[in-house]
C-alpha cells in the first residue's frame, strides 16, 4: 500500500464526515432523558484494568460521597495523572493503559474511559459530543464530555473531564444538564462555569467557542456497547480506525449520534458571553470540588 493511500485511510477527514453522517439522527431531549451508558454496559464487561486503577482513585473504601463529588473525584484523578496527547482509537483497556503511560488521549478518549469508571462506581453516565461548524482548525473537530446523574439533585449534570468544569446559572450548587444549558443559551441567559481542579485552568475563550457559540450543536452518543467496540478494535487493529467503525456500522452494531431538535428549524439563538468565576473560588465551589 502506498504512503499516500495509508495517509488517506487513516487521516483524511472525508472518511470521518461520511461516518458522522451515517450515524447521526434527530431526537429530542425527552427521548434522550432515560438513556444511560450503564444500561447497555454492565460492570462485569468492563476490563479489569479499570478496577485496578480504581483502587488508586478511591483509596479510602469507607468514604461516603455524593454522586457529584464521586464524579468529580474520578475526573480530577484522570486529569492529574494523564497528560493527554494524540487521539488513540484503541480498545478501552489499551486506551487507558496508553493514557496512563503518557502516550496520548484527547477529550473523546477521556470521555470514553470516564464512562467505564462511572459504571464500576455505580454512577449513571452519558457521553455527549459537540459538533462545531467552523473553519477554525482548533475547533473543527468538536469536543466530547460527559453527564452524570445525581441522585441527590435528581438530575443529569454536565461533567467536562478534559477541561475539569461544570456549568451553572446562578447557584453553583445546582449544576446544569445539557438540556438546561441549551435552554439558557436559547433564552440568552447568563451561563457560568466553575473549575473543580486547580491543576487544570480553563480557557474562557475556548469554552465560549465550544459550548456557547451559535455554530455549536450538542449530540448524545447512544448504543455504544463497549465490549462490542473493544472486540472489533482488537481483532481488526491492523485496519485504520475509520474503516473499523465503518464495519461496525455495516454490521448493525454501531453507535448513534442523536441531535436534539430545538425548534421547528433546529436553530439556536445567539448566546450570552460566558462569565468566568474568580480565580480564587468561593467556599461553596471549593466544597463542591473537594
Amino acid at each position: 500500500m502506498s504512503k499516500p493511500l495509508k495517509w488517506y485511510l487513516r487521516r483524511h477527514s472525508l472518511l470521518y464526515k461520511i461516518r458522522f453522517k451515517l450515524v447521526s439522527k434527530k431526537s429530542t431531549f425527552a427521548e434522550m432523558e432515560d438513556f444511560c451508558y450503564n444500561s447497555i454496559n454492565s460492570k462485569n464487561e468492563i476490563p479489569s484494568i479499570y478496577y485496578e486503577i480504581n483502587q488508586s482513585i478511591f483509596t479510602d473504601g469507607n468514604e461516603v460521597l455524593t454522586d457529584l463529588k464521586k464524579a468529580i473525584k474520578i475526573a480530577k484523578w484522570l486529569r492529574n495523572n494523564i497528560k493527554g496527547g494524540p487521539g488513540l482509537g484503541n480498545s478501552s483497556a489499551i486506551a487507558l493503559q496508553k493514557m496512563i503511560n503518557g502516550e496520548g488521549g484527547v477529550c473523546s478518549d477521556f470521555a470514553q474511559v470516564y464512562n467505564n469508571f462511572c459504571v464500576i462506581n455505580d454512577l449513571k453516565v452519558k457521553e455527549w459530543g459537540l459538533k462545531i461548524i467552523t473553519d477554525n482548525p482548533q475547533t473543527l473537530g468538536g469536543h466530547s464530555f460527559n453527564a452524570i446523574y445525581s441522585k441527590e439533585l435528581q438530575k443529569w449534570i454536565i461533567i467536562d473531564v478534559a477541561k475539569c468544569i461544570c456549568f451553572y446559572h446562578s447557584n453553583p450548587r445546582l449544576p446544569l444538564s445539557v438540556s438546561d444549558l441549551t435552554a439558557l443559551k436559547k433564552q440568552n441567559k447568563e451561563i457560568k462555569y466553575f473549575e473543580f481542579n486547580k491543576e487544570i485552568p480553563a480557557d474562557p475563550k475556548r469554552i465560549r467557542e465550544l459550548y456557547l457559540a451559535m455554530n455549536s450543536f450538542p449530540f448524545l452518543i447512544t448504543n455504544y456497547r463497549n465490549k462490542t467496540c473493544d472486540y472489533f478494535l482488537t481483532k481488526l487493529h491492523f485496519l485504520p480506525v475509520s474503516i473499523i467503525h465503518g464495519i461496525l456500522f455495516l454490521s448493525g452494531k454501531s453507535y448513534s449520534f442523536e441531535f436534539p431538535t430545538h425548534d421547528a428549524n433546529n436553530n439556536i439563538e445567539r448566546p450570552v458571553i460566558i462569565f468566568k468565576p474568580r480565580r480564587n473560588p468561593t467556599k461553596i465551589l471549593e466544597e463542591i470540588a473537594k
